[in-house]
């Protein structure tokens, strides 16, 4: 519509009916305001609000609104909202890096719980950072927060974007946005700093005062401190996951001697015909991980007799256990695989969860006296009747199986509570070896923007949902963030009483998820609740070059997803 016609059918006033976390109000206004000059005062209990939803569509606050609209609110701790906040900050950390720091070079890597872990890159012989210097660096940026200073957008054509990258050296930024479909491209710029973050952020910096710089290993972690509903902070405390982390940052020294630490290498090995050999040495380097932890394992028998083996959702914790299986078979070990969904409790008598219905994933819902029990019975080589679920009845069946363990027999439980000790209270520490798996990405769209494992997780179980059990992309998009507050809950808090960790994430796979999912996502309608997020995957996915899924072998993980797996998953 053209402006003049805007003016012309403009009203006197204009309605503004809204929702925000479980609250819903009504505003009544002059047309051509701001969307920040319309949003709910703020709340102590909450994070700031970074963004809307106007007609299912992702606006920034920047946004004018010209007739009656509904609106929801997007703060920093809903999905979408928490994206944008964090991509806010790493843009206010850009620029504070940029003014006190230009002898170095901002490198975001992968999440950590609640933060984000970033290096420094000293050029031309510039010392390391020390925690002086990272306190100096987390000053400017809470000076820039109080200074409440605006962060001005241009929308400018993408071959300008394009050969505004270029000349200021990130390459990676111009491939990248060259492969996208826009024809546009969105900069912001603070204090002269001028940079594209793959979504929208904040137009001023006085929301960012939530946050903290922690040293860790060779960087730090900016972390997000922002209040949740209950005016707890919204995101658990900084921990430091020493051995969690140890192994992202292994896994990222392995890509980086492959060159392919951004999207547009992979794309890069897709166009030279390089595909084939980055899946040969991805997945011969996963094996040799795999065969290090079967070899401990087999070190540790007899004593060991139970590994458990736990992880979030669409990890491959299926396709693990049975190459886990495999490779202790070739050690002279017969691995039994104990399913842990056979010792649920009763529907009937589950405990609710907060939305009244029975919660399935606690492990609560778990007879783990039953299952201790057993369990110490068939280590120590008696019989037991191990029951069997009945999941069309939702109660334990009369049928039972017979599982005696030999001298030669170990077991291999898999299942979200693995690790969780409430789960094995009564086995012994020296009885039992907890393995934690993740998808754990390690690409980047640039040196700012890590792709975050839950979005590589997502994309898996999109497409394994679609492809073999026949739930639509719209339903599994709309089930997602239930899935991600159980991980929260059952999962993550335990990651660090792990014995061994091991990284299912293969560093080609996006070449091969991407096509799959695209058309599924491209289906999902405007007026969908699931709309909103099908529309930033198409955006993370359309920057994937598709491959010939042709090189990977059918005992890959990945063929969990991609279907032509050798194992029953």
């Amino acid at each position: 519509m053209k402006q003049e016609n805007i003016v012309e059918n403009m009203t006197e006033s204009i309605t503004i009916d809204w929702t925000w976390n479980k609250e819903q109000g009504s505003v009544s206004t002059t047309p051509g305001k701001r969307l920040g000059e319309l949003m709910p005062p703020p709340r102590a209990d909450r994070p700031p609000i970074v963004a809307a939803l106007v007609g299912n569509i992702l606006k920034d606050l920047t946004y004018l609104i010209f007739c009656n609209a509904e609106i929801t609110w997007l703060d920093g701790a809903s999905p979408l909202g928490s994206r944008i906040l964090q991509n806010s900050l790493a843009f206010l950390l850009a620029v504070a890096a940029e003014r006190e720091f230009p002898d170095y070079k901002l490198h975001i890597f992968h999440s950590l719980r609640n933060g984000r872990y970033c290096t420094l890159f000293p050029n031309n012989g510039a010392p390391k950072l020390n925690a002086a210097a990272i306190a100096r660096l987390e000053a400017a940026m809470q000076d820039l927060a109080r200074q409440n200073l605006p962060i001005t957008k241009s929308i400018v054509t993408k071959t300008d974007a394009v050969s505004f990258f270029r000349h200021t050296g990130d390459e990676p930024k111009a491939e990248t946005l060259e492969q996208l479909p826009d024809k546009q491209v969105t900069l912001y710029t603070l204090c002269g700093v001028t940079r594209h973050m793959f979504s929208k952020i904040l137009p001023e910096t006085g929301a960012l005062y939530g946050f903290s710089l922690h040293p860790f290993e060779n960087g730090f972690v900016l972390a997000a401190n922002y209040p949740g509903a209950d005016g707890k902070p919204a995101w658990p405390t900084f921990a430091y996951p020493k051995t969690l982390n140890a192994t992202l940052d292994n896994y990222n020294k392995w890509i980086d001697m492959q060159n392919v630490n951004f999207c547009c290498d992979l794309n890069r090995c897709v166009r030279q015909n390089d595909f084939n050999s980055l899946v040969i040495m991805a997945e011969q380097r996963q094996t040799r991980s795999l065969q290090q932890i079967a070899d401990n394992i087999a070190d540790a028998f007899p004593k060991v007799r139970l590994v458990l083996i736990a992880g979030p959702s669409s990890s491959g914790k299926t396709s693990f256990c049975n190459r886990l299986a495999i490779e202790l078979r070739s050690l002279g070990l017969k691995p039994i695989t104990l399913s842990m969904d056979n010792y649920f409790r009763n529907n009937d008598d589950l405990p609710p969860a907060e939305d009244g219905q029975p919660d399935f994933e606690a492990v609560t819902a778990v007879d783990t006296e039953l299952f201790n029990q057993q369990l110490l019975q068939m280590i120590a080589g008696e019989p037991v009747e191990m029951p069997v679920f009945d999941f069309v009845k939702g109660e334990r069946s009369n049928r039972t199986i017979s599982v005696q363990l030999g001298t030669e027999h170990i077991l291999l439980v898999e299942g979200i509570h693995g690790i969780n000790e409430q789960l094995t209270h009564d086995v012994p520490a020296e009885n039992k070896l907890k393995i934690y798996i993740s998808c754990m990405t390690a690409l980047n769209m640039d040196s700012l923007t890590p792709i975050s494992t839950s979005d590589n997780r997502e994309i898996r179980r999109l497409v394994r949902d679609v492809k073999f059990r026949g739930i639509s992309a719209e339903k599994t998009l709309l089930t997602w963030q239930k899935v991600r507050l159980g991980e929260e809950k059952n999962i993550f808090p335990f990651q660090d009483s792990a014995d061994f960790y091991f990284n299912t994430s293969l560093i080609y796979e996006f070449s091969l998820l991407a096509p799959l999912i695209t058309p599924h996502l491209q289906q999902i309608d405007e007026n969908s609740p699931a709309y909103p997020e099908a529309r930033r995957l198409l955006r993370l996915v359309n920057c994937f070059i598709p491959a010939d899924p042709k090189p990977v072998p059918a005992y890959s993980l990945l063929q969990e997803f991609l279907g032509d797996s050798v194992f029953e998953v």
